[in-house]
């Protein structure tokens, strides 16, 4: 049976990328959660867990060349992102089942690290192909919803698999783990092998099928035009402060994540799986509020004054934790509030990304604002030994609040430069033109 192509059916459109986007989260789940847990649980330092999580974050960095790379290069017959997914999940499995046959952490932290950075290498080429796909076939009246749905099922997938994961480690090793994380992004993988981007596509290389019109106009065949043009909207004014908003938001979210194991286990004393159980359980909340009220209320109130208040709430909440983080109450508190609000910045950060990001190449500088998003959250991962030797954890939270103070600054000058086009005013002049 012929199933409709993404373009021509919303329900199958916004429920793929959702799916994809959950099989996206669920290698973070694995290793951004509970192998951190089960190291801090080892005895390893913040600092080691710091680098680790710094290393493998440093793909997500590179998203810049992924971009160009598959503006510049696809096979048009099966889609201009299609064939790069197909790959990527691919790629994405075989490094998950390599990250199984590693040995105990102590020993091995080092090969840890190197092959978990190639899992999101792998990663990184996927979510740039979902993001590329998403930014042809979404319409500007979805993008907020879509976002909601799409940052809800990775957090979701995060989630999820952090607790399925934390679990499987305890029980069988951290083997069985990766192993679990691979079949789901394998069984994930049968979207776009089944669904096809447009209509009248090759669903595979030998069954029929032509590009349609409409990818053939808009992909560039020379690298000239290409470069000139991301180098010209990434120049603009609007884009380098939005771009200055992205990296040091993010910068604060890497910090986070890199102190969280080591002051819930080591400092306040949780059990390693009481730490992923509660961590799950914020990302399932922020997953839930993703799906249900972020995009709604992006569009009630607009995505910059949601945005906004996001970044002004995470700053009031790491000042609070400043005075308060020895509480394991208050911290679990913490978590749950964080990652609502997390997701929320999240999806504003998208769709005003997706709002500057326009023409020809605007997967590319998409995909750039995306890689500054990642490049941040390495590098404040990174910055941890030097916040704590500052002073402690209290540090590393006050500079959290100061990085999400500074954000709010650089997000509202990139509006203001823009001419102060969102995704919302974008939408409302649609409307008045029709």
């Amino acid at each position: 049976m012929k199933l409709p192509a993404l373009s021509e059916n919303r329900p199958l459109r916004l429920g793929s990328l959702m799916l994809l986007y959950a099989a996206q989260g669920a290698p973070e789940g694995l290793l951004y959660i509970a192998i951190p847990a089960w190291f801090a649980s080892q005895g390893i330092s913040a600092e080691a867990i710091g680098g680790y999580i710094a290393i493998i974050l440093l793909p997500w960095s590179f998203k810049l060349f992924n971009g160009v790379l598959m503006d510049r290069f696809t096979w048009l017959p099966m889609g201009r992102k299609r064939p790069w997914l197909i790959l990527a999940q691919l790629m994405l499995v075989g490094s998950l089942v390599w990250f199984a046959c590693l040995a105990e952490p102590t020993p091995a932290l080092t090969w840890f690290a190197a092959i978990g950075f190639a899992v999101n290498f792998a990663g990184a080429f996927q979510d740039v192909a979902i993001d590329g796909m998403a930014i042809d076939l979404l319409d500007e009246t979805e993008r907020a919803s879509a976002n909601g749905l799409m940052w809800g099922g990775k957090t979701l997938g995060t989630a999820g698999f952090a607790f399925l994961t934390g679990v499987l480690i305890s029980d069988e090793g951290h083997a069985l783990a990766a192993i679990a994380t691979a079949a789901f992004v394998g069984l994930v993988m049968l979207l776009p092998l089944f669904l096809r981007e447009r209509s009248g596509e090759k669903l595979l290389p030998w069954t029929p099928g032509r590009a349609a019109a409409i990818t053939r106009e808009r992909q560039l065949t020379r690298w000239w035009p290409l470069l000139r043009d991301v180098a010209g909207a990434m120049a603009k004014p609007a884009s380098l402060a939005l771009g200055a908003g992205i990296l040091v938001a993010f910068a604060a979210y890497g910090l986070k994540t890199a102190f969280s194991p080591t002051l819930a286990v080591q400092e306040i004393g949780w059990d390693r799986s009481v730490f992923t159980n509660r961590d799950a359980t914020a990302d399932l909340v922020g997953g839930l509020f993703g799906i249900f009220v972020s995009g709604w209320l992006a569009d009630r109130i607009g995505p910059m004054k949601a945005l906004g208040g996001a970044l002004l709430g995470m700053a009031f909440l790491n000042g609070a934790a400043v005075f308060m983080w020895q509480s394991g109450g208050f911290y679990f508190a913490y978590l749950l509030a964080y990652s609502i609000l997390f997701v929320l910045m999240s999806v504003c950060t998208y769709a005003i990304a997706m709002g500057q990001s326009r023409g020809t190449v605007a997967a590319t500088q998409f995909s750039i604002f995306m890689a500054l998003l990642n490049l941040g959250t390495s590098f404040g991962a990174s910055r941890l030994e030097l916040a704590r030797g500052l002073g402690g954890y209290e540090a590393a939270f006050g500079a959290c609040a100061l990085l999400s103070l500074f954000a709010v600054g650089a997000y509202v000058l990139s509006v203001r430069l823009d001419g102060g086009r969102t995704p919302s005013t974008v939408l409302r002049d649609q409307e008045m033109r029709l």
